[in-house]
């Protein structure tokens, strides 16, 4: 705080405006430098002249956000009102402030001196807001690194062990947990209990296996465990292990969900393998049957018969009188022949 400011803010008086507006030679600090006399109006100081107009004067600096919100607003507002200007309002315009309502002549009788007060103390006070704000960047910067050391310390504490697959470049298991996933306030005081722990597969799971994952053999096997409130599930690539938390899975958890894994691999490989088993079974059957079919249907030929097999009922023409004897070609008995 300036030496012509008792408070963030306040009133100057009138010993005090001098070292205020010699604190705008320091380059941190907001000051004036000149007046622009190309904007005043041209009819100042002559006989029909305004009284009162805008004065516009360049800044020594570009102001910050915060300072340009604090001359605008009611900050200057009453930094000018209890300094005896209450008629005076300032506006940042870019590199320039307007000053209205004012004139050459009341800027030089102290209103000039209270606007570089007014500007120095503004200043300060950012200043001290943009140090502030700083230093607790810093600090929330280290307490965050000494958070994530804590949390990595606790993520190295799990080891993802089950039992040795046969292949392990196609086992199913965890290559490590999503540290970016974990609750944000984990390491601090209001870390929760429990929380989703998500990690990364060593490999996309088979639709089989998903199916085993969604089933009840992980809870069975986590009941058996004891872990009874922790649950498991598979979404792409990634395994979500819910209602868990990394100490409980560094103490055991870990183990029991690579086993589980495991587990659902070897039953899915085992169930895939009957598949392929019962396919290659059925495709044999149906081989089978369509060569018994081709065969039986070679069997059956269409080509007539070479001899000709009469029936029990007509005894042939060897065996009948002759035609011409009894039996008209239409086959009706001759006039007076007697039948027999």
């Amino acid at each position: 705080m300036s030496a012509g400011t008792p408070g963030a803010h306040g009133a100057p008086d009138a010993e005090h405006t001098a070292p205020g507006a010699a604190r705008a030679a320091d380059p941190a600090v907001l000051g004036l430098s000149h007046i622009l006399t190309d904007l005043l109006p041209p009819t100042v100081h002559t006989p029909g002249g305004p009284a009162r107009y805008t004065v516009s004067a360049v800044f020594t600096r570009r102001p910050s956000a915060g300072e340009v919100d604090a001359i605008d607003g009611a900050v200057a507002r009453a930094w000018l009102d209890r300094a005896g200007f209450p008629h005076v309002t300032t506006r940042v315009s870019d590199r320039r402030l307007e000053i209205h309502d004012t004139s050459l002549e009341e800027l030089a009788d102290g209103l000039a001196p209270a606007i570089a007060a007014l500007l120095a103390d503004v200043s300060s006070v950012d200043a001290d807001r943009a140090h502030a704000i700083a230093d607790g960047l810093v600090d929330h910067e280290r307490a965050e690194e000494r958070r994530w050391e804590s949390v990595r310390a606790l993520v190295e504490r799990v080891r993802f062990d089950g039992p040795e697959p046969p292949d392990a470049d196609t086992a199913l298991g965890v290559a490590r947990i999503v540290t970016e996933l974990l609750p944000s306030s984990l390491g601090t005081d209001e870390a929760p209990d429990r929380y989703t722990v998500v990690a990364e597969l060593t490999r996309p799971p088979t639709r089989t296996e998903l199916t085993l994952l969604a089933g009840p053999l992980p809870r069975q096997r986590l009941d058996e465990r004891g872990y009874t409130e922790a649950g498991i599930a598979s979404r792409d690539r990634r395994l979500e292990i819910h209602d868990a938390s990394l100490d409980e899975l560094a103490d055991g958890l870990a183990r029991t969900v690579a086993e589980t894994l495991a587990e659902v691999a070897a039953a899915a490989a085992a169930r895939d393998a009957q598949t392929i088993a019962d396919a290659a079974r059925l495709a044999e059957q149906e081989r089978e049957r369509a060569r018994a079919v081709a065969e039986a249907a070679a069997a059956i030929s269409f080509a007539p018969p070479t001899v000709i097999d009469h029936s029990p009922h007509d005894p042939g023409p060897a065996a009948r009188p002759d035609v011409g004897e009894w039996e008209d070609e239409g086959g009706s008995l001759r006039k007076g022949t007697p039948t027999w």
